[in-house]
């Protein structure tokens, strides 16, 4: 491994380089890493000295779903020991006190809302968003509130304090299914609403914040888990395009490391669910996601969607879900303007990004193999020897 532009030791272990660690991390896994690596983590986050403010907007409460379902508790040892790192999430705090006539009659520790007025006024936290921030109606951000209050109001007096935002889930990095098509509410992700850095409630609000987005519907607890030990570390977490950890995301595409890219290379598409065959006839989009599902797994290091019988839909991407719709169909497949799709323009424009399509299903277009895909024979792609 190259460590020539990596000279400082990760806190976490100490002589181990900060990129040294974080591929390390990535290629084992929270569960084994944090295991075998316990006290060195426990004692690099317990001397951050920062606490979790986790605020949550439009979604559907998957993230948190996914992020208590991480394998070992090693990492919430390691995380309490700052003593109460999720000083705030209204979906696992019991305490919510007693008001009359908009007076609290509680001690303010046990007044959920009171407890976020004074952690937002301490500062000295690290701002987790789960769900998209709706700026609607018309720019007030009601169509979402808590205790009475736009998300978006609250999001912006704890974003100006916090030292870093992890932004949890598609919907909080790039809006997501909250703000798909159609959707009244003009919902907006952190820094990001699609593939546009302008238009996330960040810039709406005129704010600059460092963000680190950890995509996924929902995102596997690893990402998120050893990102936040890589934050509260005090290391500088490497980054891509759109904000987020390299170590896990944009390397290489789920098709590359798929269990079923076998089926593929030997042509046995699948032509209906609940066979064994490769999912790409089926609209998987394996092919233009890059994550490192296949190697990481989920439920334990297990499964993933395609290993399920489930095709990928690309649910990291800064995309998701619109341009990868309908979910079950090819993308070389899929509609563009007045009845060209990508397959079509592809031959036209061969190697460009069309449209927002992505270079990398051009690429496959390129390359050939759709005149087969249908009936599930692919000799000519055997020949080519994949991607």
């Amino acid at each position: 491994m190259d460590m020539t532009c990596d000279k400082t030791d990760s806190p976490v272990l100490p002589g181990l380089g900060r990129r040294a660690f974080l591929a390390l991390a990535a290629t084992t896994g929270a569960s084994a890493f944090l295991t075998l690596n316990a006290p060195g983590v426990a004692a690099a986050i317990s001397g951050s000295g920062k606490s979790l403010l986790w605020l949550r907007g439009s979604g559907c409460g998957g993230c948190t779903a996914s992020f208590l379902n991480g394998g070992y508790p090693d990492v919430l040892a390691a995380l309490d020991s700052i003593g109460a790192v999720i000083s705030y999430h209204d979906g696992l705090m019991a305490q919510q006190g007693i008001t009359l006539d908009g007076v609290s009659k509680t001690p303010d520790n046990y007044n959920a809302l009171k407890k976020l007025d004074l952690l937002i006024d301490s500062g000295n936290y690290v701002l987790v968003v789960e769900g998209a921030i709706p700026n609607g109606p018309d720019g007030t951000g009601k169509y979402c509130t808590t205790g009475g209050r736009p998300v978006k109001e609250i999001f912006s007096e704890a974003a100006e304090k916090a030292e870093t935002i992890v932004a949890l889930g598609t919907c909080a990095a790039f809006g997501g299914i909250s703000a798909a098509d159609r959707s009244i509410t003009d919902a907006r992700g952190v820094a990001y609403t699609g593939a546009s850095r302008f238009n996330g409630i960040l810039s709406e609000l005129n704010m600059r914040k460092k963000v680190i987005n950890v995509p996924g519907c929902p995102p596997h607890p690893d990402w998120f888990l050893l990102t936040l030990a890589d934050v509260l570390s005090g290391s500088e977490v490497e980054v891509d395009d759109y904000r987020r950890p390299v170590a896990f995301f944009s390397k290489r595409a789920v098709h590359e490391s798929c269990t079923r890219r076998g089926s593929y290379d030997e042509g046995r598409r699948d032509s209906q669910f609940a066979g064994e065959g490769c999912l790409y006839g089926l609209g998987c989009k394996g092919t233009v996601t890059y994550a490192d599902c296949p190697v990481r797994q989920w439920n334990g290091g297990v499964n993933m969607c395609t290993r399920a019988g489930g095709p990928c839909v690309a649910c990291v991407e800064a995309e998701f879900p619109g341009a990868f719709m309908p979910f079950f169909r090819r993308v070389e497949d899929r509609s563009l303007i007045s009845g060209i799709d990508v397959d079509l323009g592809a031959r036209v424009i061969v190697g460009a990004a069309i449209l927002g399509a992505g270079i990398h299903a051009v690429k496959r277009l390129a390359i050939g193999d759709n005149e087969n895909d249908e009936d599930g024979q692919s000799e000519k792609r055997n020949k080519r020897g994949g991607l």
